[in-house]
């Protein structure tokens, strides 16, 4: 049971997090400020809010889920998010590096045209915004075991919290919240949550003894589980808006591709973490009515008062870093990628208030669609096929090959987008064949279209303030 002195604990939690969005808001003077952070970060500050980003909702609540159900093979959701921004240091070490921009559409504009961008935000944004979902359904599913509130109170509360320091501060307020996340996540769930878990259950000999043999089988999830992982999540976390937002705040291409290794090998860790704490709730509680609540239920078992309410607020830490960069992904691409394109002179701080204003409505939408949807590892399916499905292959071929087809992009995206959307009402939104076969007619068609459209290939290059060179000439855009 949560005490009186737990829910102390995360209302304190809570107040810093908020006075550090407002101290963060004197920062955020220009567009760049308040959607970058000026791209400023030093290493330190910029690997923790990296780890922060990826971690969330997905790897804490339902990696903890998916291993309380299936035992070590819950490793598959958080290795793969470990392997894909390892991955990331590895793509930051091309043209990527020296790019200028805002959103991931931008570069897609930049390579593919106006009307790729347009095909290309709008597939972000479903993405993005099914991130902050299962964000807002994860933090429900923590504020409800701690106040014994219904779920959708708790995520309204939550909802509210997370505004209200992003539209204070923006990048600037995330980033300076994610060093607070990244501290508290640490000490509760990558230590004090997996060792009262396992002094609880008899140690490792304990668990291994409470568990059935198939619990330590790492293909305990199925085959077609763990391939649907790798397509989902791998491709997604390379050309994530969220993900490259949070890139761009780097004060250097150094800094990005040191801190990206250093927080993939942090994730790795965190993973782990969250299996041993899955498999010790298993071994504890064996008849958990909702397995979703396996991390909650964890904290209120194993930790004394006090303790309980540190290991609540990691958990919340780790959703809201991840909640936050759904909902001002969903703001920058809404902003950056369409009333930006049409409105170019709004700047300075209309365009601040303008994306504060979209922050509020995104985290509102977020809300209402989380009360219906009530499931992280179905938000997740959806988001990631999406985007690994349709933005993937156009946007990392842009980064590996020399010369282009505008039309090539263009026709990846709007077929790839119609073959997902297609399946998913065929086939139903927890079926792999959405992503595999938008993939597949993804790379059919550029390549086939790239072959054809020789003379609409160009060689895009950026130079490290930024600047554009088409073909080797600068560009005039």
């Amino acid at each position: 049971m949560v005490s009186v002195i737990d829910i102390i604990v995360c209302i304190v939690y809570f107040v810093i997090v908020i006075g550090v969005g407002i101290f963060a808001s004197r920062k955020a003077k220009s567009k760049e400020d308040f959607l970058v952070a000026g791209r400023s970060l030093p290493l330190p500050m910029f690997t923790a809010a990296m780890a922060a980003v990826v971690i969330g909702g997905g790897c804490t609540i339902g990696g903890t889920t998916l291993a309380y159900n299936s035992g070590i093979g819950g490793i598959w959701v958080g290795g793969m998010y470990a392997i894909s921004i390892f991955l990331l240091a590895w793509l930051l070490r091309t043209k990527m590096s020296n790019m200028r921009i805002l959103s991931t559409n931008e570069g897609v504009g930049i390579f593919y045209g106006p009307y790729a961008r347009s095909v290309s935000a709008l597939i972000m944004l479903i993405y993005l915004f099914m991130i902050a979902v299962l964000n807002v359904v994860s933090i429900g599913a923590v504020l409800s075991i701690m106040t014994g509130l219904s779920t959708t109170v708790s995520m309204l509360i939550g909802g509210g919290i997370i505004v209200a320091y992003i539209t204070v501060g923006g990048m600037y307020a995330v980033a300076f919240t994610d060093i607070i996340q990244f501290v508290v996540m640490t000490i509760g769930v990558m230590f004090i949550l997996p060792i009262l878990g396992l002094m609880n259950v008899g140690g490792f000999s304990g668990l291994s003894a409470s568990l059935p043999p198939e619990s330590f089988d790492l293909t305990s999830i199925g085959g077609s589980r763990i391939i649907a992982y790798v397509f989902l999540l791998v491709p997604g976390f390379l050309v994530g808006q969220d993900i490259w937002q949070k890139a761009f705040t780097a004060k250097s291409p150094q800094v990005a591709k040191k801190g990206t290794l250093l927080a993939s090998g942090y994730i790795f860790l965190y993973a782990i973490a969250t299996v041993i704490i899955g498999m010790c709730v298993a071994a504890a509680i064996p008849n958990l009515e909702n397995s979703d609540l396996a991390f909650a239920t964890a904290a209120a078992t194993f930790c004394p008062g006090g303790v309980r309410g540190l290991v609540l607020a990691a958990a919340l830490a780790s959703i809201m870093s991840t909640a936050n960069g759904g909902i001002i992904g969903s703001a920058t691409v809404i902003f950056n990628d369409m009333i930006s394109v049409k409105k170019p002179e709004i700047s300075g701080k209309a365009a601040i208030n303008t994306t504060r204003v979209l922050i509020v409505l995104v985290c509102i939408c977020a809300v209402v669609c989380a009360i219906f949807i009530q499931s992280v590892l179905v938000a997740l399916d959806v988001a990631y096929a999406y985007l690994s499905g349709c933005v993937f292959v156009p946007l990392v071929l842009a980064f590996l090959l020399k010369r282009v087809s505008a039309k090539a992009g263009l026709i990846s995206l709007v077929a790839s987008f119609i073959t997902v959307t297609v399946l998913f009402f065929i086939c139903g939104i927890t079926s792999t064949y959405p992503i595999i076969f938008g993939m597949i007619v993804s790379v059919v068609l550029f390549f086939v279209v790239n072959a054809i459209d020789k003379k609409g290939k160009h060689a895009i290059d950026f130079a490290e303030d930024g600047e554009i060179f088409i073909d080797g000439k600068k560009s005039k855009a």
